[in-house]
């Protein structure tokens, strides 16, 4: 969900492709992602079973440019999705070599819009591509590495590549905390842990502050930063409407994700159209900028029978059982939250009440809006701070409350 990129993508309104017209003449199908490339993306289901959460099951080396000179290993490991099933998760651990025994480890939940695997950083991160080569920016992640910090980047939408289920997210990186803490090879197992994401990301970090202390108490989070968080993503779909939109392409990757997660409760193989059936196959494994570019100004009664998203009651229930404004709990973790009071694209009114809530109830909560006049300048605006509130986490410092809403 980043403004910057529909800018730069919707450079002319997309039009059908005769590939998409025959894909249309030959709709349905599955929804369900394609399985990650080689073996590492893949585990004996009685082994993954009998596995403990965060358990390591796989592991490869890998080079990234973004973090060439550190030590860089691939980890796939034991989680559960939101019906309890085990699933192999994934994700990419950087280490400085100088790294202490039990030092920081930082979880950084990278904005993924992605309806395939090759979106995921343990993907983009080795083999950048013209779609994905902004993941690059998580470079910037340099900077905490030479702190002595580890890093820890989850593929937090998992194998069934399901956005924007927080909950799924939220069980997959407090699991990927867990394997750093197990694996003797991370020395970190008197660790403090921290949790930080922007956007997407801020949905999957919002979620870890939730539900650490009935997932994995176990764990020792000691701060958790998000901003420019969806907290209602309800909210996010009446702003999307049934209208024509420049970002409609989200939204249907949104509708996907979730029918992948719950396919139990929301049917879409059984309500797209055959306009829906070949926009799918059009953006089916890809990422951000082709969910924008593709999926530009369709709307809902193009692709969705009955043409009304509202009316979809499993997917508005999917998304209102992931949107942290509804849920009924509060971080029992300290929080940073930011949020742009002028972000024209999450809106703020919602993440406001959500830190409102939050104050009244007794979070350790520090809540700083921006004023930065876009949604991915509002990630930078308040970043520096984020990081300064989670070194001081990281060093024992208390947390303390800063409610000024």
């Amino acid at each position: 969900m980043v403004l910057a990129l529909i800018a730069g993508q919707l450079t002319s309104a997309f039009a059908p492709s005769a590939a998409a017209q025959s894909v249309a003449d030959d709709a349905g199908g599955s929804l369900m992602a394609q399985p990650g490339p080689g073996p590492f993306y893949q585990a004996d289901p009685e082994v993954l079973s009998e596995a403990r959460p965060g358990q390591v099951i796989n592991s490869r080396g890998a080079a990234m440019p973004a973090f060439a000179g550190y030590g860089i290993t691939e980890i796939a490991y034991r989680s559960t999705d939101t019906a309890d099933r085990p699933i192999l998760a994934t994700a990419t651990v950087v280490r400085p070599h100088d790294a202490r025994p039990n030092g920081p480890v930082l979880s950084y939940q990278h904005y993924l819009n992605a309806l395939g695997q090759g979106c995921a950083p343990t993907e983009t991160l080795v083999n950048p591509t013209v779609e994905t080569v902004q993941d690059n920016a998580m470079a910037f992640l340099r900077i905490q590495l030479d702190r002595g910090w580890t890093v820890l980047i989850p593929d937090h939408l998992g194998p069934k590549v399901a956005y924007p289920g927080g909950q799924l997210s939220a069980r997959i990186v407090l699991d990927g905390m867990r394997a750093v803490r197990d694996d003797p090879r991370f020395e970190s197992a008197g660790s403090r842990f921290g949790a930080l994401g922007y956007s997407g990301g801020g949905i999957a970090s919002a979620w870890v502050s939730l539900m650490h202390d009935e997932y994995a108490r176990d764990v020792n989070l000691v701060g958790v930063a998000q901003g420019g968080v969806p907290t209602d993503m309800t909210t996010m779909a009446r702003m999307i409407g049934n209208l024509p939109h420049p970002a409609f392409g989200l939204a249907f990757a949104a509708a996907i994700g979730m029918a992948r997660e719950y396919p139990d409760s929301i049917r879409l193989e059984d309500k797209l159209t055959p306009e829906g059936w070949g926009l799918y196959e059009q953006l089916r494994g890809r990422c951000t900028a082709t969910l924008l570019t593709l999926g530009a100004f369709r709307s809902v009664p193009m692709v969705l029978a009955g043409g009304d998203l509202l009316a979809e009651e499993g997917l508005m229930r999917a998304f209102a059982d992931n949107s942290i404004r509804l849920s009924p709990d509060v971080p029992r973790v300290p929080v940073f939250m930011w949020h742009a009071r002028t972000d024209p694209l999450v809106p703020f009114w919602d993440a406001e009440e959500t830190a409102r809530r939050y104050c009244r109830e007794g979070a350790a909560l520090t809540w700083q809006p921006g004023i930065a006049p876009e949604h991915l300048m509002g990630a930078v605006e308040k970043l520096p701070a984020a990081f300064d509130w989670l070194q001081q986490r990281f060093d024992g410092v208390p947390a303390g409350a800063a409610c000024h809403v």
